[in-house]
């Protein structure tokens, strides 16, 4: 049985941004077409202007099948734009969900995480460490000496400036 790869965040972005452009390339087709229809009818009305009353009331029908026309394409450019939009939230949505779902995962980790460093540190007998180091220091104060001049040599020659 084949799995389905999970969508990545940049994919459902790309997949929205794709439905978007066609969406709104559909409305401004619409879009266009209403103007042009709007353009035919004051053209018609134009040019009937000042001409007699048969040619007036003939432009005055052509103007008013270009108009239904125009509104018609208008309603297209209205249900397209509202599908885009509807689109848009749905894959908005999918991403939160899938957004909040990893950023609960990560809070709980996090808080196990700092639960068993609360834990460690709790455990760790610092005082006992400290004194191990002191009776070590106190048998051996030649190698403790020489530890130490090496070490604050280290830390010297590390951060001094270099030219």
């Amino acid at each position: 049985m084949a799995e389905k790869k999970e969508q990545t965040v940049e994919d459902a972005i790309e997949e929205v941004a794709g439905a978007s452009e066609t969406g709104l390339s559909a409305v401004k087709e619409a879009l266009a077409k209403a103007q042009a229809s709007m353009e035919k009818a004051r053209d018609a009305m134009q040019s009937a202007f000042g001409k007699a009353k048969e040619r007036s009331q003939l432009a005055a029908e052509r103007s008013r099948v270009y108009l239904e026309e125009a509104k018609r394409y208008l309603g297209e450019a209205r249900e397209k734009a509202a599908t885009t939009a509807s689109k848009t939230r749905e894959q908005a949505e999918a991403l939160y969900a899938k957004s909040r779902e990893q950023y609960d995962v990560l809070s709980d980790r996090s808080r196990e995480l700092y639960g068993k460093m609360k834990d460690r540190v709790a455990d760790a007998d610092l005082k006992g460490k400290g004194d191990e180091v002191i009776e070590y220091i106190k048998t051996n104060p030649g190698k403790s000496v020489l530890i130490a001049l090496v070490t604050g040599f280290l830390i010297g020659y590390i951060t001094r400036p270099k030219d």
